[in-house]
């Protein structure tokens, strides 16, 4: 894809956060916003350069930064969950179910995709809380999806997020993996869940956005909970890691 056709691509993906920009900001917000979108997609290849031998420690391992224009990844919690998911699919095989149609953006393609709002050709268009896959998968996916479900749906169902996460679980087979990435604070209900204990999985790792560059550590959970999503910076600011491998 070029970088005009993404650039386009990015301008057309804020129009919608730029009504609600004018609506709420005014008018000069709003065009800030969006000299803002375009100037950062031009600066990717200096970003790029200048940060290429930058890594993220992870579980013992050190992943390097994911610099995709796509969805503006390099300004937010992408460049480190894209990271992460191609880490995890290194060491996986067999079928594979992604919740929610992210990683073909990122050049991973060739798997089953459930989407249930993105109505393009090759996607399940299924409700993943209620899916039931006619066989096991081996591994499934999911960066930064299930924070929206029942939350920002209509009328909301705070709860519905919770069957999601048990039905992940659920469509894999013995031995499956799964990974499950979500922002705190997108989802209050969520987040509550998270600090009772109440969602858990057997392996877990919490993130947290160090500075204005989009450098992330990984850190203990609470120092993760505390963050709030949209401040200091855009988006998230911690991250939730949740994995059965």
């Amino acid at each position: 894809m070029s970088g005009i056709h993404v650039l386009r691509t990015e301008l057309l993906r804020s129009v919608g956060t730029v009504r609600e920009s004018i609506n709420n900001d005014g008018l000069a917000a709003a065009a800030g916003r969006v000299a803002g979108v375009a100037g950062a997609q031009l600066a990717v290849p200096l970003i790029r350069t200048r940060r290429q031998h930058n890594r993220l420690e992870f579980r013992g391992d050190l992943l390097p930064y994911t610099f995709a224009r796509y969805n503006n990844s390099f300004r937010n919690e992408r460049t480190v969950e894209i990271s992460i998911a191609k880490w995890f699919l290194a060491k996986s095989s067999g079928r594979l179910l992604e919740v929610g149609n992210v990683l073909a953006h990122y050049g991973h393609t060739g798997h089953t995709v459930l989407d249930k709002y993105e109505v393009i050709p090759g996607v399940l268009n299924d409700d993943i809380a209620d899916f039931v896959p006619e066989t096991p998968f081996d591994t499934v996916v999911a960066i930064s999806t299930l924070e929206h479900v029942g939350w920002d749906e209509t009328p909301r169902t705070p709860e519905k997020i919770f069957r999601a996460i048990d039905n992940v679980k659920n469509c894999v087979g013995p031995g499956g993996r799964v990974l499950v990435t979500m922002p705190i604070g997108h989802n209050k209900a969520l987040d509550a869940s998270l600090r009772a204990g109440e969602v858990a999985f057997p392996e877990e790792s919490w993130l947290v956005r160090r500075n204005r560059q989009n450098e992330w550590a990984e850190v203990e959970r609470d120092e993760a909970l505390s963050k709030e999503y949209g401040s200091p910076y855009n988006n998230a600011n911690g991250v939730f890691v949740g994995m059965v491998l």
